[in-house]
């Protein structure tokens, strides 16, 4: 069987921590310019339509190609070289958005045109993230795959925590053309930061086949059904993504029922604060005593304020419920990573990592689709209504417009709690940590010997 030879050896961690600090300097630019045009277009979508469904269809559009693709740029990250993918992923995202940019500055702008750019766009993105999260194994230690992990949490919120902001600003002085522009110039910026560090990066040793698509993938799913363990933690993401995409989808609605957009960017940004506050902290715990107990305690506290937003028509206690439900949210990411990441053999952590992305990542498309259903067609109706259950539920939550997108966020964030309850007693969870302290021993008596 032929293999095509990797550097092999473990890097030097201060330089390889300083190579990746520099890749994600180039993730942190394009997050932001990923969320003007994600806020930008969403808000445009529902200013014109007004329909929660019609919004639902963009959201679907512009993530359901990466998700579909995802085990595709997975066997594409452990084929070739990772960083070139991320370049190529980069700069093809950033040119399909000019589908997008032609559809808001035509006199009749089309919902379809704008779909299909944000869809294709999405298609070269499939190559970047398996490819990057690959690139974090290969560059770093077991020890500080959570250090990472915070890192990239910090990163990826910038595009909740400057972005909505910024964003809800510019759209008081400037059309959504300007947002998509923007985001234009930091998928090559950060094009050009790939490529100024690419050659610096060294991969740790790993055999590469000539096998099929079809073959590769399909070693990927033999590497995440060899333990029950990685196969719970599956669907425990699946759950939390269905949640989270939720409150992705009404949160707009919401806010705007009873603020303006500039209020909701500052609204959105206060929020997010609490995934750079929750990342920070993570960040700097080197070695957390259990990865179950973190997974677990994000999703018990992200449940709960998940639920309390719903409960208040205060913008104030909104953002102080939604700060610390994103406060939590990088322990559920981190906890769920570190956990199926120290499982599974590095040789084919890209297709594992595409695969696993398909099928969690599953759960927000059906999260877009389901909320503009029963947004449109029962909750909102319903919260409208003159029933004497509705009478009943308003008098807590309050009653008239957005109060059914209300009801649904609290009932979907007690789903969550729920799930958080469970995976802390899922013995085949508990199972993944012990091969996650056995791997990290092994690491550190490695590094030693050495």
């Amino acid at each position: 069987m032929k293999q095509q030879k990797i550097i092999a050896g473990f890097p030097n961690q201060n330089a390889a921590m300083k190579k990746f600090k520099v890749l994600l300097a180039g993730v942190f630019i394009s997050s932001i310019g990923s969320g003007l045009t994600d806020f930008g277009l969403a808000i445009y979508i529902l200013n014109r339509t007004g329909s929660v469904s019609a919004t639902g269809v963009f959201a679907v559009c512009a993530f359901l190609p990466a998700i579909l693709l995802a085990p595709v740029g997975g066997v594409l990250a452990d084929r070739y070289d990772r960083r070139l993918m991320m370049i190529l992923g980069e700069l093809f995202s950033g040119l399909a958005l000019l589908i997008c940019l032609v559809a808001v500055m035509s006199s009749y702008p089309s919902l379809v045109a704008i779909c299909v750019g944000a869809g294709i766009s999405s298609v070269f993105s499939a190559l970047t993230e398996p490819a990057f999260k690959a690139t974090i194994t290969d560059l770093l230690s077991a020890a500080d795959f959570a250090r990472a992990g915070g890192m990239v949490q910090l990163a990826s919120s910038a595009k909740l925590l400057i972005a909505p902001a910024v964003a809800g600003l510019l759209l008081q002085v400037t059309p959504v053309s300007s947002l998509i522009i923007l985001d234009m110039l930091t998928f090559f910026t950060t094009v050009l930061i790939i490529a100024f560090v690419r050659k610096g990066l060294v991969s740790r040793k790993r055999a590469v086949a000539n096998l099929d698509f079809i073959s590769e993938m399909s070693d990927g799913i033999t590497a995440i059904r060899s333990k029950k363990g990685i196969m719970t933690m599956i669907a425990i993401m699946t759950i939390t993504t269905f949640c989270l995409g939720f409150v992705q989808m009404l949160s707009k609605p919401l806010v705007l029922a009873i603020a303006g957009e500039r209020e909701l960017g500052i609204l959105t940004t206060v929020i997010a604060m609490g995934m750079m506050a929750g990342s920070l902290i993570i960040s700097i715990i080197k070695h957390p005593k259990s990865y179950v107990q973190m997974l677990s305690l994000g999703l018990l506290g992200c449940g709960v304020f998940f639920a309390l937003i719903g409960i208040s028509e205060n913008l104030v206690l909104i953002a102080g419920f939604g700060f610390m439900m994103f406060a939590f949210m990088p322990a559920i990411q981190i906890g769920a990573e570190v956990l199926i990441r120290t499982n599974l053999d590095n040789t084919v952590q890209g297709r594992a990592f595409g695969l696993i992305g398909l099928i969690t990542q599953m759960g927000y498309i059906l999260a877009f689709i389901a909320a503009g259903i029963l947004s449109d067609l029962i909750f909102e109706p319903f919260m409208l209504g003159s029933s004497k259950l509705a009478i009943q539920i308003g008098e807590i939550i309050g009653y008239g417009v957005g109060r059914g997108n209300a009801l649904l966020i609290i009932i979907t964030g007690i789903g969550l709690l729920v799930a958080g309850i469970v995976t802390a007693r899922l013995k085949s969870v508990r199972t993944l940590e012990k091969k996650e302290t056995t791997h990290e021993t092994f690491t550190k008596s490695y590094s030693k010997g050495l």
